[in-house]
């Protein structure tokens, strides 16, 4: 009976005695789940000189909560998505309304048109020489709602003239002579070039009635400063003779007064394609 009573009370106060008076040696890690994240407890006892007392380290990782938020876009964009789709059924209605362009049979270039680009390119071989075109961008194609509006305009001062026949007659004039200063036209950078040779650049107009070239460029492959060379006089300081020798050198290549119209309407198209392309790209960078 004392046997058993003694050994009750060894294991009693056994279960109450310090960590630090325990095993040193023994490390023990604890972890507890929680709801909302996980709580990781260390508890480390070690009995070197860094920690002579035994005392328990503690640890616990910070709680993560994952939540999952929605991109909501702002009322301002949705207002801006609505302007960009409704400019791009205007866009599409015009393009559709545009006539189509039709190749002339007699056009010698190949058309290498790419989309994102604002000019193309037009290439072709003549007796060992490499002619490249690049076609300008228009400087301002007017849109059918600019065509509507200033056809309204001129009709009004027509009504408020027509009591004047002079006033009529002067009215034509201008009005024929805001044709021509309309004209279509395109601006062309012509290059021919051969193997081992200089390049000739020709910076050129086309339009309906004749072709005008504004510069002349002789491009040598071997110079070391480009900025630096003599590219030549300007063109209208040249010999009356010499400029008319030079357009029928490019005339003879397939830079003829009879392209200025297709490529200009070709242009026009690629234009109106090229403003829809930018919208939708708009548009798909608003929306993401």
């Amino acid at each position: 009976m004392a046997t058993s009573l003694s050994r009750m009370m060894k294991k009693a106060v056994s279960s109450v005695i310090p960590l630090g008076n325990r095993n040193p040696y023994i490390s023990a890690v604890f972890i507890t789940p929680l709801k909302t994240s996980s709580t990781t407890i260390r508890c480390i006892q070690t009995s070197n000189s860094t920690n002579p007392s035994g005392q328990v380290s503690r640890a616990t990782s910070i709680p993560t909560h994952h939540i999952s938020a929605t991109k909501k876009r702002s009322s301002s964009d949705d207002t801006f998505l609505r302007v960009i789709d409704s400019e791009i059924d205007d866009a599409e209605e015009e393009f559709d309304d545009l006539e189509v362009v039709e190749t002339p049979r007699e056009f010698p270039f190949k058309i290498v048109n790419n989309n994102g680009e604002e000019t193309i390119t037009l290439t072709r071989k003549y007796q060992g020489e490499e002619i490249k075109v690049t076609v300008k961008k228009l400087e301002h194609i007017s849109s059918d709602h600019e065509d509507e509006d200033e056809e309204d305009q001129e009709e009004e001062e027509e009504d408020q003239d027509d009591q004047e026949a002079d006033q009529d007659e002067e009215d034509d004039e201008e009005e024929e002579m805001d044709e021509e200063s309309n004209s279509r036209y395109v601006d062309l950078v012509v290059s021919v070039s051969k193997e081992n040779q200089p390049t000739l650049e020709f910076d050129v107009t086309a339009e309906a009635d004749g072709i005008t070239i504004n510069h002349l460029a002789v491009m040598d492959s071997d110079a070391s400063d480009e900025d630096a060379a003599y590219e030549g006089p300007e063109f209208s300081d040249l010999n009356e003779d010499l400029q008319k020798a030079f357009e029928t050198y490019l005339e003879v290549r397939g830079i003829k007064p009879s392209i200025a119209n297709f490529l200009h309407d070709y242009m026009v198209r690629k234009e109106h394609n090229e403003y829809t392309l930018w919208l939708n790209k708009l548009k798909n960078f608003i929306n993401n």
